[in-house]
């Protein structure tokens, strides 16, 4: 019997450190879990799903105003392509910034510039969102037709007097836009 008596104790099932700790200090660790948790939740959806952005400096006017907020979803494009008008946010690699455009030439387009006008694929572009009377031109393009590259688009501000935008750094990489403005 004495055998049998200490085999059962050697078999017997070990406690969990956690089981020995005081209630408080069980509600420490629970309250850090909760806490770290909830932090990589909140970076997990500030980076890929959805975050905010204030709008800063005049290229986006009338349709962005400086102060306004807006929200970046970065989560749809993974479910359809850009389209043409769509509000994007870009980033800006040699300023470290980022910057709020309007999409007007997608992969594969030829975008020029004609009298004022905008012509994708040889159609004049209708766009209601630039201020009445706003001639659009750019001084290192001239009328010259450009095609945008297979994995990249063209973007540019609303407000074309003010805006720097794919007329002075040519095409967007895919890569570098961020997500679609919600409006």
């Amino acid at each position: 019997m004495n055998i049998a008596r200490q085999k059962s104790k050697r078999i017997g099932l070990r406690r969990l450190p956690f089981g020995s700790l005081k209630p408080e200090t069980r509600q420490g660790y629970t309250l850090v879990c909760v806490a770290l948790w909830s932090t990589i939740a909140f970076l997990f959806i500030h980076r890929f799903v959805v975050s905010a952005v204030v709008v800063d400096g005049r290229s986006m006017m009338p349709t962005l105003s400086p102060g306004n907020r807006c929200l970046v979803n970065s989560w749809l494009p993974y479910f359809r392509e850009y389209k043409r008008g769509d509000l994007v946010v870009v980033r800006d690699h040699a300023r470290g910034e980022m910057m709020v455009k309007r999409i007007i030439g997608l992969p594969r387009d030829r975008v020029q510039f004609l009298n004022g006008k905008v012509l994708v694929n040889s159609q004049c572009l209708k766009e209601p969102y630039v201020p009445k009377g706003a001639y659009t031109y750019s001084r290192q393009l001239g009328s010259r037709e450009i095609k945008v590259a297979a994995n990249a688009y063209f973007v540019m501000g609303d407000n074309r007097l003010y805006s720097e935008d794919s007329r002075a750094y040519g095409d967007v990489d895919r890569g570098d836009i961020v997500g679609l403005i919600s409006q």
